[in-house]
């Protein structure tokens, strides 16, 4: 099989488009399938990512005119699937790339613009057939909420005995343009007890100021870019983190979570997680408050059960086997296209 994938990741877009397309293609790979992704070489983005799970990339120009048959050449000719997952583009441009691909798969969680697609992926608690009723054209499949998480395969395995409480992980996405990590830090030094882990990228605007933190106090690790998040997550006791894809990455590993929205487009999701018991919700970033994160910790070190209540309820939402589901829709849909051509 013959997979696109149109993405793109910088320092403002963020990278959990590409984060959640990168573990897709990899067991997409795995499967043998063939995976190149079109990417814009924007600030921020790390073709690297892509080569370590044995796709291919290809730098993508401006989306207006792209030259579809120059493109399909380039390619080798026309795609099994195209997998699109980019808030900035919509049918027209869906409509177009038609010409690389036999189907396409859109990833989305807004659910506020029209789309050209075959299958639709839509991962958030706040998913439903009736919110892409108006976007989506007749016949569409949909595959809807977090039963479809996009987890790699270390998600998958149950939890172990929860860690203490005490460990606890700041994990606020792969670039911090607000210095998040810093003050979420600085709140936790003036909590007793706590051991942080805090995981800031390489372009981290307050990395000697983290690490100059983390050398003060026992017990405590800084780490840039990581491939290790599930263990992680796993010896973490607690975590502060963002309302992104991470939020099913937690769930599916039952850590307790503090969250914040570092983006409008979490804000929703983020929402009705807290509304389902399965993390304390503290609201915006741009409404950051270090001695709210501070009195969280401190409220959730006190009850334990808490904690535990809100690990059973994310666990109960993602079990971490969302990739394999997404690849049996896909094989699905594939042969029930080829039984109808």
């Amino acid at each position: 099989m013959k997979v696109l994938v149109r993405c793109d990741a910088s320092t403002t877009l963020g990278r959990g488009h590409l984060a959640r397309c990168l573990v897709l293609a990899q067991a997409m790979i795995a499967g043998g399938a063939r995976v190149t992704f079109l990417c814009k070489p924007l600030p921020g983005f790390e073709p690297e990512q892509i080569e370590a799970v044995g796709a291919h990339w290809l730098p993508w120009p401006g989306d207006e005119a792209p030259g579809w048959g120059n493109w399909r050449e380039r390619l080798g000719g026309v795609a099994d699937w195209l997998i699109v997952d980019h808030y900035g583009l919509a049918r027209p441009w869906e409509e177009g790339a038609r010409a690389l691909a036999q189907r396409i798969m859109v990833i989305d969680d807004l659910a506020d613009r029209p789309h050209a697609c075959d299958l639709l992926l839509d991962q958030n608690l706040t998913a439903s057939a009736e919110r892409y009723l108006p976007w989506l054209p007749v016949g569409c499949q949909r595959l809807l909420g977090p039963a479809y998480a996009l987890l790699a395969p270390d998600y998958a395995h149950p939890p172990g005995p929860p860690p203490p409480l005490e460990r606890v992980l700041v994990s606020v996405g792969g670039f911090d343009p607000r210095g998040l990590t810093l003050k979420i830090a600085r709140a936790l030094v003036q909590v007793p007890g706590v051991q942080a882990t805090l995981v800031a990228g390489a372009g981290n605007p307050d990395q000697a100021a983290l690490q100059t933190l983390v050398d003060s106090q026992p017990g405590w690790r800084l780490y840039g870019f990581t491939q290790q998040m599930p263990r992680l997550l796993r010896e973490a006791g607690l975590c502060v983190g963002a309302g992104g894809s991470s939020s099913w990455e937690r769930a599916a590993l039952g850590v307790p979570t503090l969250c914040l929205s570092v983006a409008d487009n979490q804000r929703e999701n983020a929402e009705c997680l807290h509304a389902a018991g399965a993390h304390r919700y503290l609201g915006d970033a741009e409404q950051f408050s270090g001695a709210a994160v501070g009195d969280a910790v401190r409220t959730l070190l006190a009850d334990p059960h808490a904690a535990q209540a809100m690990a059973a309820r994310g666990r109960a939402l993602a079990d971490g086997q969302g990739t394999a589901r997404v690849l049996q829709a896909l094989a699905a849909f594939t042969t029930s296209s080829k039984e109808h051509a």
